[in-house]
């Protein structure tokens, strides 16, 4: 499950830089669920996307796409939550993968 977050997170990383590169406001990211074959998009405001960037265990998701026995949901948005790692070992593995670390 890790490995597939880790992945779309690094797949957002890429849009955020693409969209700062080209200096949006917004961009449309994806789904950092814990579902492999998960494809949904999501438009947030970078601002949003760098404030959950800030936290190796946050996570941008669609409403309802959390695994609620491995992550809590800290702030909703428009058309998309925030989840935080708060099962111990997925939190220590996302952390450690966090390409911002």
């Amino acid at each position: 499950m890790a490995e597939a977050e880790v992945l779309f997170r690094e797949v957002n990383e890429a849009i955020a830089g693409a969209a700062e590169r080209f200096e949006a406001d917004e961009a449309e990211f994806v789904c950092e669920c814990s579902d492999a074959s998960c494809a949904d998009r999501i438009a947030a405001p970078l601002v949003d996307y760098e404030q959950i960037r800030e936290h190796p265990a946050r996570f941008l998701l669609r409403p309802g796409h959390e695994a609620v026995h491995l992550e809590r949901v800290v702030a909703r948005g428009s058309g998309y939550w925030i989840v935080e790692k708060v099962e111990r070992r997925m939190r220590r593995i996302v952390t450690r993968l966090d390409p911002r670390a």
